[in-house]
């Protein structure tokens, strides 16, 4: 199923977030040439990504080529409570940490984005992702390369990356 607000070819939307536990910026369009596969989800979904997520590391391992970052729509958190789920989502982050083969930087594989305002998700019509997440496949040059939305998640990952270089 594919997501027909974004076109293949064109300009992906811009945006700029902070990674949880790296606090690494990702952008579309300052990537040091890696192309990104947003997963865009909620905790209903997480499983499915993270599935995704292996099953995209084994056959893109170089995280200069590929980047695979979750978003994660934080805009039903209340400000109050917006730092007790910073410090949960850092608490996941550190654990994956600690499951991350030796010599791997956790900071390229392990990519959690907050979109505290909502605004990342609405520009990438990302609708209701928990029960239809949504990946969306950007190249190096910030461009659209493919969409979808459903539960197989891995298999559309690995088929959405196939001839990517």
């Amino acid at each position: 199923m594919s997501t027909s607000a974004l076109e293949i070819g064109g300009r992906a939307p811009s945006f700029q977030l902070t990674a949880i536990g790296s606090g690494r910026v990702i952008s579309p369009a300052s990537n040091n040439g890696a192309a990104l596969l947003l997963a865009f989800h909620d905790q209903n979904s997480v499983d499915l990504v993270q599935e995704m997520q292996q099953a995209v590391r084994i056959q893109y391992p170089d995280p200069t080529h590929l980047l695979a970052p979750s978003l994660v729509n934080m805009s039903v958190v209340p400000s109050p409570l917006r730092p007790l789920a910073e410090s949960v989502m850092k608490g996941q982050y550190n654990k994956a940490a600690e499951l991350m083969p030796a010599g791997l930087d956790v900071a390229d594989y392990v990519i959690i984005l907050c979109d505290w305002d909502g605004k990342v998700h609405k520009a990438y019509h990302a609708g209701k992702v928990a029960k239809q997440p949504q990946l969306i496949l950007i190249d190096a040059g910030g461009a659209i390369r493919g969409l979808y939305r459903g539960r197989d998640l891995r298999n559309a990952a690995l088929q959405l990356l196939q001839g990517l270089t």
